[in-house]
């Protein structure tokens, strides 16, 4: 079912709550989330000013901008502003939302798509006929041609109906915005759009009228059908770089799914269906909409609102996807399709606020006074050519508004860091946004974890140092264990054998601290601690290995050792990153470990033991202190806070069972070779950045030249006026394809 806003001017139906269920994010309380898709999102204007919605309305908590996808997320007080009165509300200051119940986004933009090639169509047959009735004109028939001189206002009246569908859906497509931008004190890229299209039609009007020449309705009609040219070309390639083919849903995250055998099996993301069970462990985010049927759901919604407190769920309650469960696992029943962007959304609302100057920052703030100066530009020409010659004010004034594009500007960054981050999700290297590919540039320090990052998990050599475990220790350990998904407790887990998920028994007190171990209450009577040696109060005796404690009821039965086997190619890896300050954190308490290390990897490298979370955090926040630009390269979970500290946290993992929101990116294990390459990477992407942002206001500039010293007509201008958008598609298009063949 598809609604329309212009079907709908009222948004009533927004208040059924059956329409609500379907196209909400999420509703916990008085705060609910929603995206709408906003096809008059144009220029970084309408991002401001959209991402400002809590300073205009007092009961918006929150707004973000997916300008790729133009999409508005909305966290608002539902119990003070109605669903229908916020579509009102962005009606009413000029971003009306399309609306559609399932699957909203695709059909939206398909149906936009048509919209567009209908008024490509028209304003073609507009343009070619208005150009085909000025050619008389063109060659001198108004003078020599005695039955044109008798006829010609057949011809100019002609062309003048044909000019109107023009103006018409200029004020449907530009006019109208760049009037509700106005009102709500916006000035947008709209405006000298609409200044352009208002004085060639008025003045060419004016012309006709009073019988002194054709005017202008060959520009008018030529801007028009060229601005839909451009536009059309720039949302095609939006859609190949960003939105249908976004490199952000091939996320390579697995959720732990029962089988109908009633075995937990791991399956992709994309692959969940509606009534699939899956697991939740503690720290987990639910990846899509569900109902609770077994456990007890402690729900952290702070990732989704912002606001941080603890929500308990009972069985047959519905949970919304991005709620983090803080407790023992829960069972969940999906019952709405996962949605893969509203995930990306989620990562990508934890921006890190950074002070440089970045490329992508300076393009930005380009293009926000960008239409200021065209108008300034603009009324200096006139002043100056009424001074000259005032039969050229017009001529140069409007070809200054219409040669003028930012575009260019504007697609510089995101088409040459979009492409590129294409190109390294292909090698399992995935970052959150353009804004933290370029960050990655101009990283100089880079501090590992140890355990599970540069050790490789999945070569194992674990084994049990006490007395021999009976069944029943072994399910009451593992009973404890499948509540935590930290790399080691599931090694641990998969050591014991126990995989018939019924017979586990319950867990009730069940708490993680970070960095230190687990421990929780089974069946109500059974104590149960697992971890470090120093969560038990143990002092222990060195192994080359990270060493895993048990404890039942305040009895200490033993401990595993896991033997360290680093990663394949670890050496060349470090060896490779020599321009950087490299430092490993380990949380192992083991001179052995540390004696092994420093012999294989290069004397500069800096080695500590003992780190705990607070110790990394710690150092990381000194390591910044002193002018280093830090990269923390860990777990998501152990290493949560010193990945949100840094200046770009990435995650790592064998199987990726969770999305985290700490992390700026995340890599696969095997891929981890590779790193210097991706760090080469992101430098050569910001060299062909500024590339793309000389050409583009080289363009522009060359562009202002010949239209101020009125060497073009604004006809000219209006089919130069896309070429901008052209240059630096084609640059970003060919430059990171040729990177991507020599490199990737």
């Amino acid at each position: 079912m598809y609604y329309n806003h212009n079907n709908n001017q009222d948004f009533n139906y927004l208040d059924d709550e059956k329409i609500k269920k379907q196209i909400i994010d999420f509703k916990e309380g008085n705060i609910t989330a929603i995206r709408f898709f906003i096809p008059s999102i144009k220029c970084i204007s309408c991002i401001l000013y959209l991402e400002n919605l809590s300073n205009i309305h007092k009961y918006i908590l929150k707004s973000t901008v997916t300008f790729t996808s133009k999409q508005l997320s909305v966290i608002f007080y539902n119990d003070k502003f109605q669903l229908s009165e916020l579509a009102r509300f962005l009606k009413n200051i000029g971003y009306p939302p399309y609306i559609q119940i399932n699957n909203k986004i695709q059909y939206n933009q398909h149906k936009i798509d048509r919209q567009l090639i209908a008024k490509l169509a028209i304003s073609f047959f507009c343009f070619g006929n208005i150009m085909l009735l000025s050619i008389p004109e063109y060659l001198g028939a108004s003078i020599e041609d005695a039955w044109f001189v008798c006829n010609r206002n057949v011809f100019r009246y002609v062309i003048f109906c044909l000019s109107i569908p023009i103006i018409i859906l200029s004020i449907f497509d530009h006019i109208k915005y760049a009037f509700l931008g106005l009102k709500n004190h916006l000035i947008n890229i709209d405006l000298p759009i609409s200044i352009g299209i208002l004085t060639l039609f008025l003045w060419s009007f004016y012309e006709i009228l009073f019988d002194i020449g054709y005017g202008y309705f060959d520009s008018l009609a030529g801007f028009y059908f060229f601005l839909l040219i451009s536009k059309i070309i720039q949302i095609n390639t939006h859609k190949k770089i960003f939105l249908f083919k976004d490199y952000k849903q091939y996320y390579p995250i697995y959720v732990s799914k029962i089988n109908q055998h009633g075995e937990e099996e791991k399956i992709i993301l994309y692959e969940l269906k509606i009534k699939d069970i899956i697991i939740i462990r503690n720290e987990e985010i639910i990846p899509a909409d569900s109902i609770l049927v077994k456990g007890i759901a402690l729900l952290d919604n702070s990732f989704i609102t912002g606001e941080s407190y603890i929500i308990k769920k009972k069985i047959g309650d519905r949970i919304y996807a991005g709620s983090k469960q803080k407790g023992s696992s829960i069972f969940v029943k999906v019952i709405k399709h996962i949605d893969q962007s509203y995930i990306s959304l989620l990562w990508n609302k934890q921006v890190k606020s950074n002070n440089l100057l970045y490329i992508n920052s300076i393009s930005n703030k380009l293009i926000q006074y960008f239409t200021p100066f065209i108008l300034l530009i603009s009324i200096m020409t006139g002043i100056y050519w009424f001074c000259i010659d005032s039969s050229k004010i017009l001529q140069t004034t409007i070809s200054v508004l219409i040669v003028a594009c930012p575009c260019g500007i504007s697609l510089s960054a995101p088409f040459i860091f979009g492409n590129m981050i294409n190109f390294l999700s292909k090698k399992g290297f995935y970052i959150k946004d353009i804004c933290i590919m370029e960050k990655l540039s101009t990283i100089n320090t880079l501090i590992f974890d140890k355990t599970g990052t540069i050790t490789d998990l999945n070569k194992k050599n674990i084994f049990f140092i006490g007395n021999k475990l009976s069944f029943q220790d072994k399910l009451i350990i593992s009973s404890l264990l499948i509540h935590s998904h930290h790399p080691l407790s599931q090694m641990i887990l998969t050591e014991l054998s126990i995989k018939n998920i019924k017979k586990y028994y319950s867990v009730s007190y069940f708490k993680e601290i970070i960095g230190m171990g687990i421990r929780g209450l089974i069946n109500n009577k059974i104590f149960v601690k697992i971890g470090s040696p120093k969560f038990l109060n143990l002092s222990m005796n060195n192994h080359q290995g990270s060493t895993v404690c048990i404890s039942i009821d305040s009895n200490i039965i033993g401990y595993f050792v896991i033997k360290n086997n680093y990663r394949q190619g670890i050496k060349q890896l470090f060896k490779k990153l020599t321009n950087y300050d490299i430092i490993i954190l380990s949380g192992d308490n083991n001179q052995l470990e540390k004696k092994y290390l420093q012999s294989i990897l290069p004397k500069k490298i800096k080695i500590y033991f003992n780190q705990t979370p607070e110790d990394k955090l710690k150092y990381i926040t000194n390591t910044q202190k002193i002018g280093k630009i830090v990269m923390m390269i860990g777990d998501g979970i152990n290493d949560s806070a010193a990945l949100k500290k840094s200046d770009i946290g990435l995650a790592l993992s064998e199987k990726i069972t969770n999305f985290f929101p700490n992390c700026d990116a995340f890599i696969k294990s095997n891929y981890l070779r590779y790193l210097p390459l991706f760090l080469q990477l992101s430098k050569i992407s910001v060299k062909l950045v500024g590339c793309n942002l000389l050409i583009s206001l080289f363009y522009n500039l060359l562009g202002f030249i010949f239209a101020i010293t009125g060497k073009l007509t604004p006809f000219i201008s209006a089919i130069l006026m896309p070429c901008s958008s052209f240059s630096v598609i084609l640059f970003s298009l060919i430059s990171t394809w040729i990177i991507s063949k020599k490199f990737i």
